[in-house]
Formats: structure tokens, C-alpha cells, sequence
């Protein structure tokens, strides 16, 4: 319970900082994951969730799933039918005084590109809530969610921690000795998100890409079979009390690749190990980025044309969370500063059109000090 009082009391201060009265949730089937990330359960009923920025939250949810709330966190409200939940979100948004300024989770038209992860309520409930009481000021939550998810709490880098290992042993024991020649890729994928169940969760949708497949940084597996002499990306993640991970191991499947392999897999450890040496807390993302992009030119690769993504992303309640990643500087998008106590992808990648793809991927904890790395993907190519 104290982990969930943490997070309350960090949104309150958030709150705080930005003026701001409340902060409300508002979905069903919890399709908004800051509802999850709340109240640490799955709601199918409509459920409405109020952070306010001192004293008790509240939750308004169905009868039968009430029991599932703290109720030594929040004040819980249970509704039988539908006009009840309208009764009771009517009351509760007409109990504010006029003028006070409640927070939702959507952006202005303008951001709706650059800032979809804050855009979660749909266009029909956003009419109805703020229609409710005009009185009141509706702002958008996105400042709030970056405040709350860029920077993770000390047990949520420990939670981190222990995803990052359950990812690297699960591999290391269990899928690295079942992979051969003739297994399918989505067979081989569904084992991964078998074992990472039972682990406590499985992060994303396995990638499995063999051969040129290895080449589409986004593969999904697919009917293709593994087989002898290609490489063999995989890309997978545990997820383990709302913190993910997300790893990625390119293998030849073989007993020994090709010089073409071997260069192109040393050129993205050593661009993975070019973005370790410059990661600290306070350095711009765009030095991370290019120190990556240089390195592959020192190889003789053309990284605008074979490095085709950006080197990291944030990681938290969401594989791709909200945060400062590791991308270039552009003039409509200028870089931001790592943040200390983050949690970021390092994965930088070679893509060979229709014939093969290099990528590893490791995590790591932004520090003063550096990137503390929380998995540690081979230097030498493995052969399986």
C-alpha cells in the first residue's frame, strides 16, 4: 500500500506545482493506462478516478468491481446502473468551486501529433464532463503525465531492475536452448510471451524477424521459418508491477556468420557503447544521438540510410512511456536534456533491406554519473 501512497502523494506535489485543483481519469475496460497505473487493477465498468491536490482521492466505479479499490487510499462510490454514475459525476464535478481548474486527459488539436499520449479521452466524453459544470477550467494533463511518468521513484527503478533480469534469464535459459532451424516465428514468439507470463507479464507483442525479416525494425512474426545461416532478431520485454522491460538480441543461427554479420554486428556494439560513454543526467539527447551516427560513419555505414530510427526512448508503465529518449535535434524539435532517475532504451541498429538487420537493445537508469545499465546485451555475436 505504501507504493500506491507514494504515487498519490508525488501527483499531489505535481498538482501543486502546477496549480492545478484535480486531476480526473475517466475510461472503461481501462483502456487509459494512467487508470491502471492508479488504482493496480483492471476495470471493465465505466470508472472515474479523482486526484485532487490535497486530501483523499476518490473513485467512482460500478458495484461489482468497487471491491477491487483501496478503500484505505480512496473514497470509493459505487453505482448500480448508468444514470446512477451520470448522478454521481454530475455531483461530484458541481461539489468544486467555480473557477477551479481540473486537469483531463487530452491535448489541444495543435498538439495532437507531437503529444497523442496525453490524448486519451475521447472526443464524446470530453463534451460530457466538461459540459457538467461550465464554471470550472479544463486544462490539458499533459504537463502532469510528464511529470509524473519521465522521472520514476526509487522502486520503480527497483521494479526496472528486476524486469530487466527476469528478460535477460528467461533468454538465457529458456528460449536461447528451444531455438533451431525449422521453428516458426509467431511459434517461437508465443513461447516468449508464454515465459514472460509467468514471470509477471509480457511488456509488448514479441518481436521474432529471421533473415531479411531482420531488416523491418517493427516485424511481426509472421508464418516465416528460422533458418541455418541468417540471423535471428528478437525483441522483448517483461513486464513486472507496471515497469517494463525491453531488450533486443540479434543471433546467427549457425555455426559461423558471415564477415558482412560480424562487422555490421561490432559496429552497432560499438555505436551502443559510443551512446553508454556520453548518457548522464543534464547531456542533450542530440549528443547521445550523434555520438551513435558517428561511430557508424566511422565503420563506413551510411546511417541515414541503413539507421533508420532513433537510438532510445523513455520506459515505464508503457514500453514506449512518456520522457526524454535519444533522438537528433531537428528546428521544429529541439532536443531535451536526460533526466536523472529516468529509465531510457539504448538501440541503436544497421537495416540491409531484403537481406538483414543488426540491432541491440539494452535499458539503462539515467544518471549524474551516467547510464546505469540494467541489461547488457553480448559484445560477441552469439550462434545458436
Amino acid at each position: 500500500m505504501w507504493i500506491l501512497s507514494e504515487k498519490i502523494d508525488r501527483i499531489q506535489t505535481v498538482l501543486n506545482k502546477h496549480n492545478v485543483d484535480g486531476w480526473i481519469i475517466f475510461c472503461h475496460h481501462s483502456y487509459d493506462v494512467h487508470q491502471r497505473y492508479l488504482l493496480e487493477k483492471w476495470f471493465a465498468s465505466p470508472t472515474l478516478t479523482l486526484i485532487p491536490k490535497r486530501g483523499k482521492p476518490s473513485v467512482i466505479t460500478s458495484q461489482m468491481e468497487a471491491m477491487l479499490v483501496n478503500e484505505e487510499i480512496y473514497e470509493v462510490n459505487a453505482y448500480k446502473k448508468g444514470s446512477e454514475l451520470t448522478e454521481m459525476v454530475n455531483n461530484l464535478l458541481k461539489s468544486f468551486q467555480d473557477k477551479s481548474t481540473l486537469a483531463l486527459n487530452f491535448v489541444e488539436p495543435s498538439e495532437v501529433f507531437s503529444k497523442f499520449s496525453s490524448d486519451i479521452l475521447t472526443s464524446g466524453t470530453f463534451s460530457a464532463l466538461t459540459s457538467i459544470n461550465k464554471n470550472l477550467n479544463y486544462v490539458s494533463a499533459k504537463d502532469i503525465i510528464f511529470d509524473v511518468r519521465a522521472v520514476k521513484t526509487q522502486k520503480e527503478i527497483k521494479n526496472h531492475e528486476i524486469a530487466a533480469k527476469l528478460a535477460e534469464e528467461l533468454m538465457e535459459e529458456v528460449i536461447e536452448p528451444l531455438i533451431k532451424p525449422g521453428m516458426v516465428e509467431k511459434e517461437l514468439a508465443a513461447i516468449i510471451e508464454f515465459e514472460c507470463n509467468k514471470r509477471g507479464g509480457v511488456a509488448f507483442e514479441p518481436i521474432v524477424a529471421s533473415g531479411p525479416n531482420a531488416a523491418i525494425p517493427h516485424h511481426k512474426a509472421g508464418a516465416g521459418k528460422i533458418e541455418e545461416n541468417q540471423v535471428l532478431l528478437i525483441d522483448y520485454g517483461v513486464a513486472y508491477e507496471m515497469s517494463n522491460s525491453d531488450i533486443t538480441h540479434t543471433y546467427w543461427i549457425g555455426s559461423k556468420p558471415k564477415e558482412e554479420i560480424l562487422r555490421a554486428y561490432e559496429a552497432v556494439h560499438e555505436a551502443k557503447e559510443a551512446a553508454f560513454s556520453k548518457i548522464r543526467a543534464g547531456v542533450s539527447s542530440h549528443i547521445v544521438e550523434m555520438a551513435v551516427r558517428e561511430k557508424f560513419e566511422e565503420f563506413g555505414y551510411d546511417h541515414e540510410k541503413l539507421y533508420i530510427h532513433s537510438t532510445g526512448h523513455a520506459i515505464g508503465i508503457e514500453t514506449h512511456d512518456i520522457g526524454v529518449g535519444i533522438y537528433r535535434a531537428y528546428p521544429d524539435r529541439p532536443a531535451k536534456e536526460l533526466l536523472e532517475n529516468s529509465v531510457i532504451t539504448v538501440e541503436p541498429g544497421l537495416y540491409f533491406a531484403g537481406d538483414f538487420g543488426i540491432r541491440l537493445e539494452d535499458d539503462c537508469v539515467v544518471t549524474k554519473d551516467g547510464g546505469r545499465r540494467l541489461s547488457n546485451t553480448p559484445k560477441e555475436m552469439v550462434c545458436l
